[in-house]
């Protein structure tokens, strides 16, 4: 399952990116400590975010709280679920 392996809190405040992908969907979690915000990026492809910036599907801001975290992989899974469709 999606973000089955996503790292806590701590993680994304010291300023860690985390990325993940189930075949052809992927995202990345960039961390804005400055800002204090995750933002998720999601593109369909089969190569890394370096190489995808072109191929963009959605792309969300959440705060950088536990809560936030929470919300964002609710997020990330119901986007999953949509492309698996």
């Amino acid at each position: 399952m999606l973000c089955e392996s996503m790292p806590g809190i701590e993680w994304f405040t010291n300023d860690n990116p985390y990325t993940e992908c189930n075949y052809k969907f992927h995202y990345i979690v960039i961390p804005d400590v400055k800002d204090e915000s995750l933002t998720v990026k999601i593109w369909n492809g089969l190569f890394c975010y370096e190489k995808s910036q072109d191929q963009i599907l959605s792309e969300r801001a959440f705060p950088m709280t536990k809560g936030g975290l929470n919300e964002m992989v609710e997020y990330i899974r119901e986007q999953g679920a949509l492309f698996e469709e």
